[in-house]
């Protein structure tokens, strides 16, 4: 889940700076706003580590704006020169476990 609440040990350690995520999905964005077309609008800013759900009560929007800052991010972590074998890649995909121990992976 990518938004398991983290433990106090990982927020005093590793969340120095949270992404906040304003989800008024029953409020439209302005579709008289300069280059707004539409009444649903997704918006990420990296600066500011906020993402803003406007006109859209879909929930699947949230997990994929989570999504979106885990493929920019994590392929950074934990260090930026280390090679690309040693860093974080992001997946969307569940998997199984079978019975018998076996693993299904589904993309």
């Amino acid at each position: 889940n990518m938004l398991v609440p983290p433990t106090e040990q990982e927020l005093a350690t590793e969340f120095k700076s949270p992404f906040v995520i304003y989800n008024a999905g029953v409020f439209p964005a302005n579709r008289q706003t300069e280059g707004m077309t539409s009444s649903t609008s997704v918006a990420v800013s990296f600066k500011r580590r906020e993402m803003v759900i406007l006109g859209t009560q879909y929930a699947g929007e949230m997990k994929k704006g989570v999504f979106t800052i885990m493929n920019y991010m994590m392929p950074l972590m934990p260090k930026r020169d280390l090679p690309p074998a040693d860093r974080a890649l992001p997946l969307h995909a569940s998997a199984n476990i079978g019975p018998n121990n076996d693993v299904s992976i589904f993309f």
